[in-house]
């Protein structure tokens, strides 16, 4: 699967709110997956983008969304990195789901954006 493609199975899932379909395009959408070595800034921004609103902020399916940044940090460009940094301090909190809230937490704290 391609980018792409998994973008739109994404978004599909999201519609859907399917965990396990969430979980799959993530995975399809990391660089073991798509064969690059850096994440493309498009991929970054666009989940970023799904990330920041409302429905997110409380929904089961964050958490998975933001695993993305923790098995992906080592083939971020500075860049999407640095979108990410800005990201957490601005939205960090507002995710209240367990599963989202712990992942940013150990986004924060851990080594995985360094």
């Amino acid at each position: 699967m391609g980018i792409e493609s998994a973008l739109a199975s994404l978004l599909g899932s999201l519609a859907a709110d399917g965990a396990s379909g969430v979980e799959q395009a993530i995975l399809a959408l990391s660089s073991i997956h798509c064969e690059y070595e850096q994440v493309p800034d498009r991929v970054v921004e666009r989940l970023l983008t799904l990330l920041r609103n409302e429905k997110m902020y409380h929904s089961p399916l964050s958490g998975y969304m933001l695993n993305f940044f923790e098995f992906e940090a080592p083939h971020l460009t500075p860049r999407p990195k640095s979108l990410y940094l800005g990201f957490l301090p601005a939205h960090g909190h507002e995710f209240t789901h367990f599963h989202g809230r712990q992942v940013v937490e150990e986004l924060q704290r851990g080594p995985y954006l360094r």
